[in-house]
């Protein structure tokens, strides 16, 4: 699930980094190992705390070797460095919603019109990219590092030379109307557009998408910005059962490059991406599918019951032992592609395991979720956020009151945390995992074995 970036605007000094401290855990935490009968597969125990944040932490992000990880919040417009092996901060750089390049050499981070690209080990500041006149809603790096990518509320795409800093193309993904300044009541009913962007595997094409009204995906030349193709087409029953063109929410790449979904309220509409003609459609009654890890299925689909589609052969795997569809809201693949796990269950939160390959229901596990409602619906408040260890092997869930962790062979809860809450993050080695701790403010750093 993919949200917009947030940014709160008040004066950072950047030279405050080096008044940021990190403490050795002192005291116990209230961490909960449950006694198993079998072999111990599980250690977690506290590294180090990391203090210096003067608001609540938002994101968490460890660059692709686990040396260092970078954080930001809410009340300071700035991210914080860390070297994980010492606990020590490095740097305090303008901007949120951290980003590491590929390689781990570039750190991005983004100041609403602005993103800045900083020396990743140093915080030493490298570019900054400006030109947009809107917030930007997006920003990625090719698979390579070399180029930048950014999605804006003006509409606009912007594709950036890393090593250079140099705009070289503007993409004009959704015309923006722009109100007058003197019209204040109209400006302050305008809803702004949200406009997301993707680099293909190969780096050759960007992949945008508009969380507006009908608009379609579209496929762009990442060398000269010029348009290749328009994924659209999703049609929904309206009033009257008329039929009514709607606008494509999400849009993503396969892995491996060969295959794009596109996503609209009822439908999942598969691509091939190299001729840009639709594949086959797919009714859904919810918003959440994706592709595995190695490409090789697209779940969930709904073709008289639910299934993993098999990319090689177009068929549907069921899944055998039943899943609730209500409030269905959350699906990730394990690294292996071989676990698939959902969130899902009306008032009775649950996460429901499945082996992808025969689409067998493992276990399913209760969850925290707290329910709210207004004069439309329910909706959650609160509910663990679910993903997958590394190694596959384990079941991560965070919420505003705990971490804990499971066996996905069988649902069994190994670890929990009452100390932290989300957001949290492995680094790419599973050997580290980063949670906020419980006073919302600082970082605790784990070791995982």
């Amino acid at each position: 699930m993919r949200c917009k970036l947030t940014r709160i605007i008040l004066p950072i000094a950047v030279t405050a980094s080096f008044c940021c401290r990190s403490i050795a855990q002192d005291r116990p935490l209230r961490v909960t190992q449950p006694n198993v009968n079998t072999d111990q597969i599980l250690s977690v125990s506290l590294k180090t705390t990391l203090v210096g944040h003067a608001g609540q932490v938002f994101a968490v992000a460890f660059s692709p070797n686990g040396a260092l990880l970078a954080t930001s919040g809410d009340k300071e417009n700035v991210t914080r460095l860390w070297n994980t092996s010492t606990g020590q901060a490095v740097a305090a750089v303008e901007g949120t919603a951290p980003i590491f390049s590929p390689g781990g050499h570039l750190l991005m981070t983004i100041n609403k019109k602005t993103v800045n690209l900083w020396n990743a080990e140093s915080g030493a500041p490298k570019f900054t990219l400006t030109g947009h006149d809107g917030d930007i809603t997006a920003a990625a790096f090719s698979a390579d590092g070399s180029k930048v990518v950014t999605g804006s509320e003006d509409g606009t795409v912007r594709l950036w030379n890393a090593a250079t800093g140099r705009n070289f193309a503007t993409l004009t993904v959704w015309r923006v109307k722009k109100i007058p300044r003197y019209r204040i009541i109209s400006r302050m009913w305008n809803v702004p557009v949200t406009v997301f962007v993707k680099f293909s595997p190969d780096q050759q094409t960007v992949l945008t998408n508009v969380y507006w009204e009908d608009s379609a995906a579209k496929l762009w030349d990442a060398a000269t910005g010029s348009l290749k193709a328009e994924l659209g087409g999703h049609t929904r029953l309206g009033v009257n059962y008329q039929t009514e063109t709607v606008g494509v929410k999400e849009a993503s790449f396969s892995l491996d490059g060969k295959f794009i979904e596109t996503q609209s309220y009822e439908m999942v509409r598969l691509w091939d991406r190299a001729s840009g003609r639709p594949i086959d459609d797919f009714k859904i009654p919810f918003l959440v599918t994706s592709f595995s890890p190695d490409s090789k299925w697209l779940g969930l689909v709904n073709v008289d019951n639910i299934g993993f589609l098999n990319l090689e052969t177009l068929k549907v795997q069921p899944v055998l032992g039943g899943v609730d569809m209500g409030f269905l809201n959350q699906l990730v693949f394990s690294a292996d592609s071989r676990t698939c796990v959902i969130g899902s269950g009306y008032k009775h939160y649950h996460a429901t395991l499945i082996d992808v390959p025969t689409g067998r229901v493992r276990a399913k596990i209760p969850l925290v979720a707290k329910w709210g409602f207004d004069l439309i619906s329910d909706y959650q408040t609160d509910a663990d956020s679910l993903s997958f260890h590394p190694s596959s092997r384990f079941l991560l869930g965070v919420n505003h009151r705990s971490v804990r962790m499971w066996d996905v062979s069988n649902g069994r809860l190994l670890w929990e945390s009452t100390e932290s809450r989300d957001p949290a993050t492995f680094s790419s080695d599973g050997k580290l995992l980063a949670t906020v701790g419980k006073d919302k403010k600082s970082v605790l750093l784990w070791k995982v074995e």
